[in-house]
Protein backbone atom coordinates (compact mmCIF):
# COMPACT_ATOMS: atom_id res chain seq x y z
CA UNK A 1 0.00 0.00 0.00
CA UNK A 2 1.19 3.22 -0.92
CA UNK A 3 2.04 5.27 2.09
CA UNK A 4 1.01 8.62 2.91
CA UNK A 5 1.61 10.62 6.12
CA UNK A 6 -1.08 10.45 8.73
CA UNK A 7 1.32 8.66 11.34
CA UNK A 8 3.82 6.19 11.26
CA UNK A 9 1.51 3.31 11.47
CA UNK A 10 0.84 1.02 8.71
CA UNK A 11 -1.61 3.13 6.96
CA UNK A 12 -0.84 6.59 5.54
CA UNK A 13 2.58 7.37 6.31
CA UNK A 14 4.98 10.19 4.35
CA UNK A 15 2.45 11.93 2.22
CA UNK A 16 -1.44 13.96 1.65
CA UNK A 17 -4.22 12.95 0.45
CA UNK A 18 -3.96 15.59 -2.13
CA UNK A 19 -0.75 14.43 -2.63
CA UNK A 20 -2.03 10.85 -3.87
CA UNK A 21 -4.67 12.29 -6.34
CA UNK A 22 -1.63 14.48 -7.84
CA UNK A 23 0.31 11.14 -8.25
CA UNK A 24 -2.53 9.73 -10.10
CA UNK A 25 -2.66 12.74 -12.39
CA UNK A 26 0.67 12.91 -13.05
CA UNK A 27 0.78 8.85 -14.22
CA UNK A 28 -2.47 8.91 -16.54
CA UNK A 29 -0.81 12.33 -18.06
CA UNK A 30 2.80 9.65 -18.31
CA UNK A 31 1.04 7.06 -20.03
CA UNK A 32 -2.26 8.71 -21.78
CA UNK A 33 -0.72 12.34 -22.56
CA UNK A 34 3.06 11.56 -23.20
CA UNK A 35 3.69 14.58 -25.04
CA UNK A 36 2.48 17.01 -21.96
CA UNK A 37 3.63 15.07 -19.25
CA UNK A 38 5.22 17.86 -17.87
CA UNK A 39 1.89 19.85 -18.00
CA UNK A 40 1.55 22.45 -14.76
CA UNK A 41 -1.62 21.86 -13.53
CA UNK A 42 -3.42 22.97 -10.11
CA UNK A 43 -4.78 20.70 -7.50
CA UNK A 44 -6.83 22.46 -4.71
CA UNK A 45 -9.86 22.58 -2.50
CA UNK A 46 -12.89 24.04 -4.57
CA UNK A 47 -14.43 27.44 -4.14
CA UNK A 48 -17.87 25.55 -2.64
CA UNK A 49 -17.13 22.53 -0.37
CA UNK A 50 -20.08 21.11 -1.66
CA UNK A 51 -17.94 20.62 -5.11
CA UNK A 52 -16.12 17.90 -3.36
CA UNK A 53 -12.65 17.08 -1.60
CA UNK A 54 -10.27 18.37 -4.30
CA UNK A 55 -10.75 20.09 -8.00
CA UNK A 56 -8.39 19.93 -10.82
CA UNK A 57 -7.83 22.20 -14.01
CA UNK A 58 -6.55 19.49 -15.84
CA UNK A 59 -8.98 18.83 -18.50
CA UNK A 60 -9.06 22.53 -19.19
CA UNK A 61 -5.47 22.63 -19.68
CA UNK A 62 -5.40 19.20 -21.60
CA UNK A 63 -8.17 20.67 -24.00
CA UNK A 64 -6.22 23.70 -25.18
CA UNK A 65 -3.37 21.54 -25.73
CA UNK A 66 -5.54 18.87 -27.77
CA UNK A 67 -8.02 21.07 -29.20
CA UNK A 68 -10.72 18.54 -27.66
CA UNK A 69 -13.25 20.12 -25.31
CA UNK A 70 -12.92 19.74 -21.34
CA UNK A 71 -15.58 17.87 -20.71
CA UNK A 72 -14.73 15.42 -23.09
CA UNK A 73 -11.16 15.28 -21.82
CA UNK A 74 -12.82 15.03 -18.35
CA UNK A 75 -14.76 12.14 -19.73
CA UNK A 76 -11.03 10.39 -20.80
CA UNK A 77 -9.38 10.97 -17.86
CA UNK A 78 -12.07 9.73 -14.94
CA UNK A 79 -12.37 6.47 -15.57
CA UNK A 80 -8.30 6.06 -15.98
CA UNK A 81 -8.29 7.50 -12.10
CA UNK A 82 -10.66 5.56 -10.85
CA UNK A 83 -9.16 2.99 -12.10
CA UNK A 84 -5.92 3.64 -10.59
CA UNK A 85 -7.31 4.24 -7.20
CA UNK A 86 -9.38 0.93 -7.24
CA UNK A 87 -5.68 -0.31 -7.72
CA UNK A 88 -4.25 1.36 -5.02
CA UNK A 89 -6.40 3.16 -2.39
CA UNK A 90 -10.11 2.80 -3.09
CA UNK A 91 -9.89 6.51 -1.62
CA UNK A 92 -12.50 8.35 -3.69
CA UNK A 93 -16.10 7.77 -3.78
CA UNK A 94 -16.60 9.72 -7.32
CA UNK A 95 -14.73 11.96 -9.78
CA UNK A 96 -17.10 14.14 -11.79
CA UNK A 97 -16.41 17.01 -14.09
CA UNK A 98 -17.42 20.32 -13.63
CA UNK A 99 -17.06 22.91 -15.90
CA UNK A 100 -13.95 21.88 -17.02
CA UNK A 101 -12.87 20.44 -13.88
CA UNK A 102 -12.33 17.41 -12.00
CA UNK A 103 -13.78 17.06 -8.72
CA UNK A 104 -12.90 14.27 -6.27
CA UNK A 105 -14.88 13.22 -3.06
CA UNK A 106 -13.31 10.68 -0.77
CA UNK A 107 -15.05 7.62 0.15
CA UNK A 108 -16.85 8.24 4.12
CA UNK A 109 -15.00 4.67 4.81
CA UNK A 110 -11.94 5.71 3.47
CA UNK A 111 -12.31 9.19 5.96
CA UNK A 112 -13.47 6.71 8.70
CA UNK A 113 -9.92 4.90 8.49
CA UNK A 114 -7.81 7.95 8.76
CA UNK A 115 -10.39 9.10 11.87
CA UNK A 116 -9.66 5.66 13.27
CA UNK A 117 -5.54 5.89 12.49
CA UNK A 118 -5.52 9.36 14.05
CA UNK A 119 -6.96 8.36 17.61
CA UNK A 120 -5.17 4.84 17.19
CA UNK A 121 -2.09 5.03 20.21
CA UNK A 122 -2.20 8.20 20.35
CA UNK A 123 0.07 8.50 17.02
CA UNK A 124 -2.63 10.61 15.08
CA UNK A 125 -0.56 13.86 12.99
CA UNK A 126 2.43 11.83 13.76
CA UNK A 127 5.54 14.34 12.76
CA UNK A 128 6.27 13.09 9.13
CA UNK A 129 9.99 12.03 7.77
CA UNK A 130 9.31 13.88 4.37
CA UNK A 131 12.48 16.72 5.17
CA UNK A 132 14.22 13.53 5.15
CA UNK A 133 16.97 15.34 7.79
CA UNK A 134 18.06 17.59 5.53
CA UNK A 135 19.95 20.49 7.31
CA UNK A 136 18.34 23.98 7.19
CA UNK A 137 18.84 26.73 9.64
CA UNK A 138 16.42 29.37 10.22
CA UNK A 139 17.96 32.95 11.72
CA UNK A 140 15.37 35.33 13.15
CA UNK A 141 14.67 37.60 16.27
CA UNK A 142 17.93 39.42 15.55
CA UNK A 143 17.82 41.60 18.81
CA UNK A 144 20.34 44.27 19.09
CA UNK A 145 23.26 44.71 21.73
CA UNK A 146 21.85 47.34 24.58
CA UNK A 147 18.00 47.41 23.10
CA UNK A 148 15.22 46.02 24.87
CA UNK A 149 12.94 43.72 22.68
CA UNK A 150 10.04 45.81 21.33
CA UNK A 151 6.42 44.96 19.80
CA UNK A 152 8.12 45.13 16.91
CA UNK A 153 10.43 42.28 17.36
CA UNK A 154 7.50 39.78 17.93
CA UNK A 155 6.91 39.28 14.15
CA UNK A 156 10.60 37.83 13.53
CA UNK A 157 10.23 35.94 16.97
CA UNK A 158 6.92 34.22 16.31
CA UNK A 159 7.43 33.86 12.51
CA UNK A 160 10.82 32.40 13.08
CA UNK A 161 9.67 29.91 15.96
CA UNK A 162 7.00 28.65 14.51
CA UNK A 163 8.72 27.77 10.44
CA UNK A 164 11.48 26.06 12.87
CA UNK A 165 8.51 24.04 14.56
CA UNK A 166 6.87 22.84 11.32
CA UNK A 167 10.44 22.33 9.42
CA UNK A 168 11.11 19.98 12.20
CA UNK A 169 7.96 18.40 12.21
CA UNK A 170 8.16 17.85 8.67
CA UNK A 171 11.63 15.67 9.53
CA UNK A 172 13.95 18.75 8.82
CA UNK A 173 17.13 18.80 10.87
CA UNK A 174 16.03 22.59 11.45
CA UNK A 175 18.57 24.97 13.51
CA UNK A 176 17.88 28.09 14.73
CA UNK A 177 20.56 31.37 15.24
CA UNK A 178 19.89 34.69 16.39
CA UNK A 179 22.96 36.26 14.70
CA UNK A 180 22.48 39.27 17.52
CA UNK A 181 23.58 42.00 16.09
CA UNK A 182 26.85 43.01 18.13
CA UNK A 183 28.77 44.83 15.96
CA UNK A 184 28.59 48.16 14.09
CA UNK A 185 28.29 51.98 14.35
CA UNK A 186 25.81 51.79 16.39
CA UNK A 187 28.35 50.49 19.16
CA UNK A 188 30.06 53.24 18.64
CA UNK A 189 27.69 55.81 19.34
CA UNK A 190 26.86 53.97 22.46
CA UNK A 191 30.78 54.01 23.27
CA UNK A 192 30.63 57.81 22.60
CA UNK A 193 27.30 58.27 24.69
CA UNK A 194 28.44 56.01 28.00
CA UNK A 195 31.71 57.63 28.16
CA UNK A 196 29.98 61.43 27.90
CA UNK A 197 27.90 60.17 30.94
CA UNK A 198 30.93 58.98 32.59
CA UNK A 199 32.81 62.36 31.99
CA UNK A 200 29.78 64.27 32.92
CA UNK A 201 29.49 62.76 36.39
CA UNK A 202 27.76 59.88 36.18
CA UNK A 203 28.54 56.35 37.72
CA UNK A 204 28.75 52.86 36.03
CA UNK A 205 26.82 51.87 39.46
CA UNK A 206 23.97 53.96 37.87
CA UNK A 207 23.96 51.84 34.32
CA UNK A 208 24.74 48.53 36.03
CA UNK A 209 21.29 49.06 38.20
CA UNK A 210 19.10 47.94 35.22
CA UNK A 211 21.73 48.00 32.25
CA UNK A 212 19.92 47.42 29.04
CA UNK A 213 17.25 50.16 29.84
CA UNK A 214 20.18 52.66 30.93
CA UNK A 215 21.99 51.95 27.79
CA UNK A 216 18.78 52.45 25.57
CA UNK A 217 18.18 55.68 26.92
CA UNK A 218 21.75 56.94 26.34
CA UNK A 219 21.33 55.65 22.78
CA UNK A 220 17.84 57.03 22.27
CA UNK A 221 18.97 60.30 23.59
CA UNK A 222 22.07 60.57 21.61
CA UNK A 223 20.74 59.62 18.41
CA UNK A 224 17.75 62.37 18.92
CA UNK A 225 20.88 64.85 18.97
CA UNK A 226 22.51 63.43 16.45
CA UNK A 227 19.47 65.25 13.45
CA UNK A 228 20.80 68.48 15.17
CA UNK A 229 24.60 67.59 15.70
CA UNK A 230 26.26 65.55 12.94
CA UNK A 231 29.55 65.77 14.53
CA UNK A 232 28.44 63.00 17.31
CA UNK A 233 27.54 60.96 14.44
CA UNK A 234 31.31 61.22 13.54
CA UNK A 235 32.35 60.61 17.16
CA UNK A 236 30.44 57.24 17.17
CA UNK A 237 32.41 56.33 13.71
CA UNK A 238 35.77 57.08 15.09
CA UNK A 239 34.61 55.10 18.76
CA UNK A 240 34.03 52.18 16.53
CA UNK A 241 37.12 52.37 14.35
CA UNK A 242 38.79 52.34 17.84
CA UNK A 243 36.98 49.41 18.67
CA UNK A 244 38.37 47.52 15.38
CA UNK A 245 41.35 48.02 16.05
CA UNK A 246 41.13 46.27 19.27
CA UNK A 247 41.26 49.68 21.65
CA UNK A 248 41.61 48.00 25.38
CA UNK A 249 39.37 50.60 26.87
CA UNK A 250 36.36 50.59 24.13
CA UNK A 251 36.89 46.58 23.76
CA UNK A 252 36.15 46.27 28.12
CA UNK A 253 33.15 48.17 27.66
CA UNK A 254 31.61 46.22 24.56
CA UNK A 255 32.12 42.99 26.48
CA UNK A 256 30.30 44.23 29.32
CA UNK A 257 27.65 45.43 27.11
CA UNK A 258 27.07 42.02 25.15
CA UNK A 259 26.99 40.28 28.72
CA UNK A 260 24.11 42.21 30.11
CA UNK A 261 22.67 42.15 27.02
CA UNK A 262 22.93 38.20 26.64
CA UNK A 263 21.04 37.39 29.85
CA UNK A 264 18.58 39.90 28.85
CA UNK A 265 18.03 38.27 25.35
CA UNK A 266 17.82 34.67 27.23
CA UNK A 267 15.04 36.75 29.69
CA UNK A 268 12.82 37.43 26.91
CA UNK A 269 13.01 34.41 25.13
CA UNK A 270 11.21 32.50 27.86
CA UNK A 271 8.90 35.53 28.44
CA UNK A 272 7.75 34.79 24.91
CA UNK A 273 8.37 31.27 25.27
CA UNK A 274 9.85 30.17 21.64
CA UNK A 275 12.71 27.62 21.41
CA UNK A 276 15.75 27.95 22.81
CA UNK A 277 18.06 28.72 20.11
CA UNK A 278 21.02 26.39 18.85
CA UNK A 279 23.19 28.85 18.43
CA UNK A 280 23.93 32.58 19.23
CA UNK A 281 26.71 33.50 16.98
CA UNK A 282 26.38 37.67 16.64
CA UNK A 283 27.87 39.50 13.85
CA UNK A 284 31.60 39.49 16.08
CA UNK A 285 32.13 35.76 15.79
CA UNK A 286 32.61 36.42 12.06
CA UNK A 287 35.38 39.15 12.60
CA UNK A 288 38.32 37.06 11.87
CA UNK A 289 36.47 35.44 8.86
CA UNK A 290 35.88 38.95 7.17
CA UNK A 291 39.41 38.62 5.96
CA UNK A 292 39.43 35.37 3.95
CA UNK A 293 36.19 36.93 2.14
CA UNK A 294 37.45 40.35 1.11
CA UNK A 295 40.84 38.20 -0.31
CA UNK A 296 37.93 35.74 -2.09
CA UNK A 297 36.04 38.58 -3.66
CA UNK A 298 39.80 39.83 -4.89
CA UNK A 299 40.20 36.97 -6.18
CA UNK A 300 38.00 36.94 -8.11
CA UNK A 301 38.26 40.52 -9.34
CA UNK A 302 34.88 41.76 -8.30
CA UNK A 303 36.57 43.66 -5.39
CA UNK A 304 37.56 47.79 -6.40
CA UNK A 305 37.82 51.17 -4.87
CA UNK A 306 35.47 54.09 -5.03
CA UNK A 307 36.39 57.04 -3.18
CA UNK A 308 38.82 55.45 -0.31
CA UNK A 309 35.58 52.57 0.35
CA UNK A 310 36.03 48.87 -0.94
CA UNK A 311 33.16 48.34 -3.25
CA UNK A 312 31.65 45.43 -6.04
CA UNK A 313 29.33 46.80 -7.93
CA UNK A 314 26.56 45.42 -8.45
CA UNK A 315 25.20 47.34 -11.59
CA UNK A 316 25.06 45.19 -13.93
CA UNK A 317 22.00 43.46 -11.80
CA UNK A 318 20.73 47.07 -11.02
CA UNK A 319 21.27 46.01 -7.49
CA UNK A 320 23.65 49.53 -7.09
CA UNK A 321 27.13 49.42 -5.55
CA UNK A 322 27.58 47.14 -2.11
CA UNK A 323 30.11 48.50 0.18
CA UNK A 324 32.36 46.05 2.03
CA UNK A 325 34.79 48.34 3.70
CA UNK A 326 34.06 52.04 4.49
CA UNK A 327 36.46 54.90 3.28
CA UNK A 328 37.60 55.10 7.20
CA UNK A 329 38.09 51.83 7.39
CA UNK A 330 35.19 50.57 9.00
CA UNK A 331 33.99 46.98 7.93
CA UNK A 332 30.21 46.78 7.05
CA UNK A 333 26.85 44.29 7.90
CA UNK A 334 27.03 43.07 4.04
CA UNK A 335 31.08 41.76 4.35
CA UNK A 336 30.24 40.34 7.87
CA UNK A 337 26.78 38.58 6.43
CA UNK A 338 29.04 36.81 3.60
CA UNK A 339 31.87 36.26 6.06
CA UNK A 340 28.54 34.38 8.05
CA UNK A 341 27.15 32.72 5.18
CA UNK A 342 30.77 30.74 3.74
CA UNK A 343 31.00 30.10 7.49
CA UNK A 344 27.61 27.89 7.72
CA UNK A 345 27.75 26.35 4.37
CA UNK A 346 31.40 25.68 4.88
CA UNK A 347 32.27 24.72 8.18
CA UNK A 348 28.52 23.91 9.30
CA UNK A 349 27.46 21.76 6.24
CA UNK A 350 24.03 23.98 6.32
CA UNK A 351 22.29 22.85 2.71
CA UNK A 352 19.59 26.13 3.18
CA UNK A 353 19.60 29.03 5.13
CA UNK A 354 16.27 30.90 6.03
CA UNK A 355 16.60 34.97 6.99
CA UNK A 356 13.60 36.34 9.05
CA UNK A 357 13.77 39.62 8.61
CA UNK A 358 11.26 42.60 7.52
CA UNK A 359 10.51 43.20 4.01
CA UNK A 360 12.59 46.95 4.76
CA UNK A 361 15.89 45.05 4.21
CA UNK A 362 15.08 42.89 0.56
CA UNK A 363 17.44 44.89 -1.38
CA UNK A 364 20.84 44.15 1.71
CA UNK A 365 20.00 40.20 0.90
CA UNK A 366 19.47 40.67 -2.78
CA UNK A 367 22.87 42.70 -2.75
CA UNK A 368 24.54 39.63 -0.17
CA UNK A 369 23.00 36.99 -2.07
CA UNK A 370 24.22 37.92 -5.44
CA UNK A 371 28.02 38.68 -4.30
CA UNK A 372 27.57 34.69 -2.12
CA UNK A 373 26.59 33.16 -5.69
CA UNK A 374 29.56 35.14 -8.02
CA UNK A 375 31.83 34.04 -4.74
CA UNK A 376 30.60 30.64 -5.16
CA UNK A 377 29.59 30.37 -1.81
CA UNK A 378 26.42 29.12 -2.75
CA UNK A 379 25.36 26.49 -5.85
CA UNK A 380 22.35 26.88 -7.63
CA UNK A 381 19.27 29.09 -6.54
CA UNK A 382 17.03 28.47 -3.07
CA UNK A 383 20.07 27.66 -0.67
CA UNK A 384 19.34 31.40 0.44
CA UNK A 385 16.52 32.48 1.05
CA UNK A 386 14.85 35.93 2.48
CA UNK A 387 11.80 35.14 4.66
CA UNK A 388 10.58 38.70 4.26
CA UNK A 389 7.78 40.07 6.64
CA UNK A 390 5.72 43.38 6.32
CA UNK A 391 6.63 45.86 8.73
CA UNK A 392 4.84 46.59 12.43
CA UNK A 393 3.33 49.98 12.93
CA UNK A 394 1.72 51.90 16.33
CA UNK A 395 -1.64 53.87 15.49
CA UNK A 396 0.77 57.02 15.53
CA UNK A 397 3.24 55.95 13.29
CA UNK A 398 6.24 54.03 12.71
CA UNK A 399 8.20 51.63 15.68
CA UNK A 400 11.56 53.20 16.17
CA UNK A 401 13.84 52.52 18.65
CA UNK A 402 15.55 56.02 18.03
CA UNK A 403 12.55 58.14 18.88
CA UNK A 404 11.45 56.12 21.28
CA UNK A 405 7.97 55.79 20.35
CA UNK A 406 7.83 51.38 21.63
CA UNK A 407 5.62 49.28 23.15
CA UNK A 408 8.29 47.12 24.83
CA UNK A 409 7.82 43.73 24.69
CA UNK A 410 7.87 42.90 28.47
CA UNK A 411 5.07 46.21 28.83
CA UNK A 412 3.19 44.11 25.78
CA UNK A 413 2.95 40.59 26.96
CA UNK A 414 2.10 42.34 30.97
CA UNK A 415 -0.52 44.46 29.76
CA UNK A 416 -2.42 41.80 27.81
CA UNK A 417 -1.99 39.04 30.47
CA UNK A 418 -3.38 41.85 33.03
CA UNK A 419 -6.17 42.10 30.68
CA UNK A 420 -6.61 38.70 30.38
CA UNK A 421 -6.74 37.98 33.94
CA UNK A 422 -9.58 40.38 34.00
CA UNK A 423 -11.62 39.27 31.63
CA UNK A 424 -11.45 35.41 33.62
CA UNK A 425 -12.16 37.52 36.56
CA UNK A 426 -15.02 37.77 34.77
CA UNK A 427 -16.17 34.85 33.63
CA UNK A 428 -15.25 32.05 35.47
CA UNK A 429 -13.65 33.22 39.06
CA UNK A 430 -13.04 30.38 40.46
CA UNK A 431 -10.97 28.73 37.62
CA UNK A 432 -7.96 27.44 39.48
CA UNK A 433 -4.37 29.12 38.63
CA UNK A 434 -5.63 31.98 37.15
CA UNK A 435 -2.27 33.79 36.46
CA UNK A 436 -0.36 30.68 34.77
CA UNK A 437 -3.67 30.31 32.17
CA UNK A 438 -3.67 34.03 32.01
CA UNK A 439 -0.59 33.98 30.56
CA UNK A 440 -0.69 31.44 28.67
CA UNK A 441 -3.78 33.00 27.52
CA UNK A 442 -1.99 36.64 26.47
CA UNK A 443 0.58 34.53 24.98
CA UNK A 444 -1.62 33.02 22.16
CA UNK A 445 -3.38 36.27 21.54
CA UNK A 446 -0.10 37.93 20.96
CA UNK A 447 0.99 35.31 18.87
CA UNK A 448 -1.95 34.26 17.07
CA UNK A 449 -3.04 38.22 16.32
CA UNK A 450 0.52 38.63 14.33
CA UNK A 451 0.76 34.44 12.80
CA UNK A 452 -2.92 34.68 11.89
CA UNK A 453 -1.47 37.59 9.16
CA UNK A 454 0.02 36.63 5.64
CA UNK A 455 3.48 37.29 7.14
CA UNK A 456 3.78 39.79 4.22
CA UNK A 457 1.09 42.16 5.14
CA UNK A 458 2.25 45.56 7.08
CA UNK A 459 0.35 45.05 10.88
CA UNK A 460 -0.98 48.17 12.56
CA UNK A 461 -0.69 46.91 16.54
CA UNK A 462 -4.00 47.98 18.18
CA UNK A 463 -4.96 46.77 21.58
CA UNK A 464 -8.34 45.79 20.48
CA UNK A 465 -7.43 43.44 17.93
CA UNK A 466 -4.79 41.81 19.83
CA UNK A 467 -6.97 41.35 22.75
CA UNK A 468 -10.08 40.12 20.47
CA UNK A 469 -11.17 37.27 22.30
CA UNK A 470 -13.76 36.43 19.75
CA UNK A 471 -13.26 35.14 16.52
CA UNK A 472 -10.31 34.69 14.70
CA UNK A 473 -8.33 34.60 17.93
CA UNK A 474 -5.71 32.62 19.44
CA UNK A 475 -8.00 32.39 22.47
CA UNK A 476 -11.08 31.38 20.20
CA UNK A 477 -9.07 27.96 19.55
CA UNK A 478 -7.35 27.52 23.11
CA UNK A 479 -11.42 27.46 24.17
CA UNK A 480 -12.44 25.13 21.38
CA UNK A 481 -9.56 22.67 23.03
CA UNK A 482 -10.61 23.48 25.76
CA UNK A 483 -14.31 22.30 25.38
CA UNK A 484 -12.90 18.96 23.50
CA UNK A 485 -11.27 18.65 26.44
CA UNK A 486 -14.34 18.95 28.83
CA UNK A 487 -16.07 17.11 26.60
CA UNK A 488 -13.61 13.74 27.16
CA UNK A 489 -13.23 13.94 30.69
CA UNK A 490 -16.77 13.36 31.25
CA UNK A 491 -16.54 9.97 29.39
CA UNK A 492 -13.91 9.13 31.87
CA UNK A 493 -12.07 6.81 29.24
CA UNK A 494 -9.85 7.07 26.27
CA UNK A 495 -11.71 7.44 22.82
CA UNK A 496 -12.79 4.14 21.14
CA UNK A 497 -9.96 4.03 18.51
CA UNK A 498 -10.87 1.02 16.29
CA UNK A 499 -14.70 1.50 15.47
CA UNK A 500 -14.18 2.23 11.88
CA UNK A 501 -13.99 -1.88 11.39
CA UNK A 502 -16.96 -2.41 13.05
CA UNK A 503 -18.78 0.67 12.11
CA UNK A 504 -22.61 0.09 10.28
CA UNK A 505 -24.07 2.33 7.42
CA UNK A 506 -24.24 5.66 8.90
CA UNK A 507 -26.37 8.11 7.04
CA UNK A 508 -23.83 11.02 8.20
CA UNK A 509 -24.75 14.47 9.57
CA UNK A 510 -23.70 17.44 7.12
CA UNK A 511 -22.13 18.84 10.10
CA UNK A 512 -20.11 15.19 10.75
CA UNK A 513 -18.74 14.86 6.93
CA UNK A 514 -17.89 18.54 6.79
CA UNK A 515 -15.54 18.06 10.53
CA UNK A 516 -14.37 14.30 8.80
CA UNK A 517 -13.00 16.09 5.59
CA UNK A 518 -11.40 18.67 7.49
CA UNK A 519 -9.91 16.45 10.06
CA UNK A 520 -7.89 14.01 6.41
CA UNK A 521 -6.63 18.04 5.52
CA UNK A 522 -4.56 18.58 8.07
CA UNK A 523 -1.35 17.33 6.44
CA UNK A 524 -2.30 19.60 3.37
CA UNK A 525 -2.25 22.84 5.92
CA UNK A 526 1.21 21.79 7.53
CA UNK A 527 2.86 21.11 4.09
CA UNK A 528 1.61 24.04 2.47
CA UNK A 529 2.38 26.51 5.45
CA UNK A 530 5.99 24.94 4.74
CA UNK A 531 5.92 25.10 1.12
CA UNK A 532 6.12 28.76 1.17
CA UNK A 533 6.90 29.28 5.11
CA UNK A 534 3.22 30.87 5.56
CA UNK A 535 2.20 29.80 9.15
CA UNK A 536 -1.11 31.72 8.57
CA UNK A 537 -2.27 28.84 6.60
CA UNK A 538 -2.29 26.88 9.94
CA UNK A 539 -4.08 29.21 11.74
CA UNK A 540 -6.49 29.76 8.83
CA UNK A 541 -6.77 25.65 9.25
CA UNK A 542 -7.33 25.72 12.57
CA UNK A 543 -10.19 28.45 12.71
CA UNK A 544 -12.04 26.32 9.85
CA UNK A 545 -11.63 23.41 11.69
CA UNK A 546 -13.22 25.21 15.18
CA UNK A 547 -15.85 26.39 13.40
CA UNK A 548 -16.70 22.86 11.87
CA UNK A 549 -16.66 21.24 15.41
CA UNK A 550 -18.61 23.98 16.95
CA UNK A 551 -21.23 23.53 14.14
CA UNK A 552 -21.03 19.78 14.94
CA UNK A 553 -21.04 19.83 18.32
CA UNK A 554 -24.17 22.53 18.55
CA UNK A 555 -25.98 19.79 15.64
CA UNK A 556 -25.50 16.37 17.77
CA UNK A 557 -25.78 14.68 20.40
CA UNK A 558 -22.55 13.31 21.42
CA UNK A 559 -22.46 12.01 25.12
CA UNK A 560 -26.62 11.51 25.29
CA UNK A 561 -26.36 9.71 21.95
CA UNK A 562 -28.87 5.72 22.22
CA UNK A 563 -26.94 4.22 19.36
CA UNK A 564 -23.17 3.04 20.55
CA UNK A 565 -21.96 3.25 17.70
CA UNK A 566 -22.95 6.37 16.32
CA UNK A 567 -21.76 7.84 19.99
CA UNK A 568 -18.46 5.87 19.50
CA UNK A 569 -18.12 7.75 16.40
CA UNK A 570 -19.10 11.01 17.25
CA UNK A 571 -16.43 11.14 20.24
CA UNK A 572 -13.68 9.58 17.88
CA UNK A 573 -14.36 12.98 16.03
CA UNK A 574 -14.06 15.08 18.84
CA UNK A 575 -10.85 13.89 20.03
CA UNK A 576 -9.30 14.01 16.49
CA UNK A 577 -10.77 17.45 16.45
CA UNK A 578 -8.23 18.01 19.55
CA UNK A 579 -5.31 16.71 18.57
CA UNK A 580 -5.60 18.37 15.19
CA UNK A 581 -6.22 21.54 17.23
CA UNK A 582 -3.27 20.65 20.05
CA UNK A 583 -0.83 19.78 17.20
CA UNK A 584 -1.52 22.59 15.06
CA UNK A 585 -1.43 25.14 18.28
CA UNK A 586 2.03 23.53 18.71
CA UNK A 587 3.12 24.06 15.16
CA UNK A 588 2.63 27.86 15.73
CA UNK A 589 4.16 27.82 19.72
CA UNK A 590 0.99 28.50 21.35
CA UNK A 591 0.02 26.45 24.14
CA UNK A 592 -3.28 23.93 23.78
CA UNK A 593 -4.66 24.44 28.01
CA UNK A 594 -7.36 22.05 29.60
CA UNK A 595 -9.15 25.37 31.27
CA UNK A 596 -9.62 28.75 30.94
Amino acid sequence: MRELWYNNGEFMKRNTLRNYIQELLIDVLKSDFPLHANLDFSLAEPPNRDFGDYATNLPLLLAKRTGNKPKEVAKTLIPRLQGLDRDREAAFLEASERAGFINFRFYPEYLLKILAQINADGGGFRASQAGGGKKILVEYFQNNVAKPPHVGHVRSAVIGDSILRILRYLGYAAESDTHIGDWGTQFGILLSAYKEFINSGGERTQIASSPIEELNKLYVVTTQKIEDQPELLEKGKQEFAKLEKGDTENRSLWEWFVAVSAEDFEKYRVLLDILPFDHALGESFYLDKMPEVLADTKKLGLLTESEGAQIVNLEDKKLGVAIMVKSDGATTYLLRDLATIKHRISRQKFSKILYVVDSRQAHHFQQVFEIASRLGYVKGSGMLLHVDFGFMSLPEGAISTRKGSVVSLKNLIEETQKRTLQIIEEKNPSLPKKNMVARQVALAAIKYFDLSHNRKSDIVFRWDEVLDFEGNSGPYLQYAYVRISGILRKLGQPPPAQFAGRVKKIAFDQTEMRLLRKLAKFPDAVEDAAADYMPHIICTYLYELSQDFNSFYEAVWVLKEKDKELKNFRIALIAACGTAIQRGLGLLGIEAIQEM
